[in-house]
């Protein structure tokens, strides 16, 4: 149930069976490759698959989805294919050079990384959103393949899935998802190769899998579950916000939203205005869960924005008139929407960042994934009439007796 308070503490829980759970099926997959991903296929997904390739799909098979789709669905994922590549592409950095005209020319080369997987959550439901928001940040730099892996069963793959892949110049899709399958692509197998970096939301599973695997191959980040928090002061229709609230919580049933307002009575009325809508609502037994993770709590706005910084919501609405004195306060959070009219879901599907955010109060060190999650940068030095770098190395290289770097600066020509 939801609940109105003043003040709130969280306590996570920490299971240890999950992790070695976790470890042992990496560990398996490690050892014996593709015989193991077909028993952990048939064991956790419940599918019994005889060849490794009965789960690929080729970019010929993806072509062919997106040329069968009528005009008007064409122009929709054409359009948020657009939109979503302009945002990113305004944010390139270029390689640059820098002669400081006395000793040293020094710069940076930007280098794409060569072979992505982005990690589409799947199951009883698609999410084609997750295919754009992984792979258009990974575009602008032309990677030499984007693999995408998908738990979801060859009879449910949609044709308009296909298609939105087919889109984002996907190349290969592996029909499994899971630690199984994100560990065969860290590893490799006899029939699925490496790839650089992982990138996507799963579920809690695939985010321990992705901490374990970290370091053999890169990650994104360690997304939980999805986040809302809402300052509202109590000017707007009630109705919007409850609407908010829902839109957020049939994520998960682990989602959660919390509201502050410094009206008293409005908290009350958004309180009861979300149960009387809440028997309308589609999803309303993954909202009733995910409610009671949720809050509405009274604030002043000044001690809000103490509360704000703290949590590092993954996604925070600014539904006040003044939100201008809010933005310069604002230290962590994940994605800002300013006033009433910019729904969340516009940011889960066409504005352009990605609604891959960071959870779980990482906002306080991470960003929203972005073009910089699939570059590596590349240092590049260059002395001449070295003098001042022989007598700052030698200087440093003898306080740290590290005798061979003082001779090795020093006697070059």
């Amino acid at each position: 149930m939801l609940k109105i308070i003043n003040s709130f503490l969280f306590i996570k829980k920490k299971n240890y069976g999950i992790k070695n759970k976790v470890k042992n099926i990496i560990e398996d997959i490690k050892k014996y490759g593709d015989k193991a991903l077909l028993f952990y296929i048939k064991k956790i997904d419940g599918i019994i698959v005889n060849n490794i390739k009965e789960i690929f799909l080729n970019k010929n098979i993806i072509k062919k989805a997106f040329l069968k789709l009528n005009i008007y669905k064409k122009k929709i994922i054409k359009e948020i294919f657009i939109r979503l590549k302009r945002y990113h592409f305004h944010n390139l950095n270029n390689s640059w050079q820098i002669n400081n005209k006395v000793d040293i020319i020094y710069g940076q080369k930007i280098n794409f990384i060569e072979k992505i997987c982005v990690y589409v959550p799947g199951g009883n439901t698609i999410y084609p959103s997750s295919v754009y928001m992984n792979c258009i940040p990974a575009l602008i730099f032309k990677p030499k393949f984007i693999l995408m892996i998908t738990p979801i069963k060859k009879s449910n793959i949609s044709n308009l899935l296909l298609a939105i892949s087919y889109i984002n110049n996907i190349n290969q899709i592996i029909l499994s998802g899971g630690i199984h399958t994100l560990s065969c692509v860290v590893f490799g197998t006899q029939t699925i190769k490496k790839v650089n970096k992982i990138s996507g939301p799963a579920n809690y599973y695939v985010t321990l899998a992705k901490k374990e695997l970290f370091g053999n191959v890169g990650i994104d980040m360690l997304a939980g579950p999805s986040e809302l928090m809402i300052i509202c002061d109590g000017k707007i229709n009630p109705n919007i916000i409850a609407l908010d609230f829902f839109s957020q919580l049939e994520h998960d049933e682990k989602s959660s939203c919390i509201l502050i307002s410094n009206n008293k009575n409005y908290i009350k009325l958004l309180y009861n205005t979300i149960y009387k809508l809440l028997k309308f609502q589609k999803n309303k037994k993954i909202i009733i869960k995910s409610l009671n993770n949720s809050y509405l709590l009274y604030k002043n706005f000044i001690n809000s924005i103490e509360i704000i910084n703290f949590f590092s919501p993954e996604h925070l609405m600014l539904c006040i008139k003044k939100s201008n004195f809010f933005i310069p306060r604002i230290r962590n959070c994940g994605t800002l929407f300013l006033n009433y009219k910019t729904s969340e879901s516009y940011g889960d599907y066409m504005i352009g960042p990605s609604h891959i955010i960071p959870t779980n109060k990482n906002s306080k060190f991470s960003s929203s994934l972005n073009i910089n999650d699939f570059c590596k940068k590349i240092n590049i030095i260059k002395t001449f009439k070295n003098n001042y770098s022989k007598i700052i190395t030698s200087f440093f290289s003898k306080i740290e007796k590290f005798f061979s770097h003082f001779y090795s600066s020093l006697f070059r020509i």
